[in-house]
C-alpha cells in the first residue's frame, strides 16, 4: 500500500493518504505535505515538539494537523521528518514530532504550501484501511 500520492487541482494539488490505522493516515499525511515542500531525505531529526490540533470531527482534524504543521513552518521554520500519534478521538490529535529546521543551504524547496483545505475533502474506511483525501492551496 502506497502511504500517499498526489493529483492535480485547478491551482492547487490533492494528496491521498492511506493508511491501516488512523493514526498511519495522520502520519502519512505529514509524509506527504513535506515531500510536496522539501526533499525529506534531507531532513535531520534534531527538533522534538509535541504537536497537537482540534476540530469538530475527523475529517476537520486531518485540515486542522496539516495546518498546525504549516503553522510550525511558517512560524520556526520546522518541517517534521518522523510523527507519532499518542492520543487520537475524533475532535482531538496529540502527536510528537522531530524534524528539522529548514537551511536553504541544505534543503532544495520544491514548493510552498499555503494551507489544507476544506474543498473536496474525505475521510473514509474500508475492511482493511483509511483513505483521506485534501487539497491544499498552492
Amino acid at each position: 500500500m502506497q502511504p500517499f500520492e498526489t493529483f492535480e487541482h485547478t491551482a492547487d494539488v490533492g494528496l491521498i493518504e492511506r493508511g491501516h490505522t488512523l493514526e498511519q493516515v495522520f502520519c502519512n499525511a505529514a509524509a506527504g505535505l513535506v515531500d510536496l515542500m522539501v526533499d525529506p531525505e534531507g531532513l535531520r531529526e534534531d527538533v522534538h515538539l509535541k504537536v497537537t490540533a482540534e476540530a469538530a470531527d475527523r475529517a476537520g482534524l486531518l485540515v486542522a494537523w496539516l495546518n498546525e504543521l504549516l503553522y510550525l513552518l511558517d512560524a520556526q521554520g520546522f518541517v517534521p521528518r518522523r510523527c507519532r500519534v499518542v492520543e487520537l478521538r475524533d475532535t482531538m490529535l496529540a502527536a510528537e514530532v522531530s524534524g528539522d529546521t529548514v537551511d536553504p543551504a541544505r534543503h532544495a524547496v520544491r514548493r510552498m504550501i499555503k494551507a489544507a483545505t476544506y474543498h473536496g475533502l474525505s475521510l473514509t474506511r474500508t475492511d482493511t484501511t483509511w483513505e483521506a483525501k485534501v487539497i491544499l492551496d498552492v
